[in-house]
């Protein structure tokens, strides 16, 4: 991604109207899909807040923008906004999130891919989304390519991200680890001195739209008390962990009312 990519392509509100426009055609089209919600005072009113969240699939990011009262930028995978690029394609397929997908489903992402890729990369940026590029063991990391620049960005701007530190989903509901990233942006953020508060949401989403495009079972999100962490020049590795861990602790406990018949998380 070139710098001119990792900046906003509209101004702040005319990326809101965008995504006010957007999330009334979801209502529409979903308007037969009701969510059971439960905490969603814990989202601020104003200024910045970061919303962690289980990941389950796509159904949780539906929910949550019809939900969420406020707009929000959401962290998702770089590489879903270059399906026509086959390098694009080669990281997706050899994440955990491609190694799934069947012979029939890679064949629809690169028909799709190639047909649409330049419309959804130009839509998706209009909307908010941060990218965040796909790592694995044979696509290492590369300097300044994961998103928290313009993450931070946004969050000093007083607005809400929403992301999901598994690095991938299981749609039983068992939790992957929690990336130590979601320390290393509270690091990030305390170096302009902004405590942002982090809202741990437990879901149970995974197939709940039918074809239809109403419901299979009625979805539930469940909103918990925002945390606070302050970095006070303790071991980076360390405090990385503790935060991982402690916002996990608090979405596992969120998730037993959310999803009460969960596998045990393990």
């Amino acid at each position: 991604m070139n710098q001119r990519e990792h900046l906003d392509t509209c101004s702040g509100s005319a990326r809101d109207l965008f995504y006010f426009r957007i999330k009334g055609v979801l209502a529409r089209i979903f308007s037969r899909l009701r969510c059971d919600v439960e905490g969603l005072e814990y989202v601020p009113q104003s200024g910045p807040a970061i919303l962690v969240m289980n990941h389950t699939g796509w159904e949780e990011i539906l929910c949550a923008i019809l939900i969420v009262p406020r707009p929000m930028r959401i962290i998702g995978i770089r590489e879903l906004m270059y399906l026509d690029d086959p390098v694009g394609r080669a990281r997706i397929f050899d994440s955990a999130y491609g190694r799934s997908f069947g012979p029939v489903r890679r064949g629809l992402t690169v028909l799709l891919g190639n047909a649409l890729g330049g419309v959804v990369r130009r839509r998706l940026r209009e909307f908010g989304f941060i990218p965040a590029r796909v790592f694995t063991p044979a696509w290492p990391p590369l300097l300044g390519s994961n998103g928290w620049r313009e993450t931070v960005a946004a969050l000093a701007a007083g607005e809400l991200v929403l992301l999901f530190p598994e690095g991938g989903y299981k749609r039983d509901g068992v939790m992957r680890p929690f990336k130590p990233g979601l320390g290393m942006l509270v690091r990030w953020l305390s170096r302009r001195h902004l405590d942002v508060p982090i809202v741990p949401i437990a879901q149970r989403t995974a197939g709940c739209v039918s074809w239809t495009l109403g419901h299979r079972y009625t979805p539930r999100l469940v909103f918990g008390p925002p945390l606070t962490f302050t970095f006070n020049g303790e071991n980076r590795r360390t405090f990385d962990e503790r935060v991982a861990r402690t916002v996990q602790d608090h979405i596992d406990a969120l998730l037993r009312r959310a999803w009460p018949d969960a596998p045990s998380q393990t």
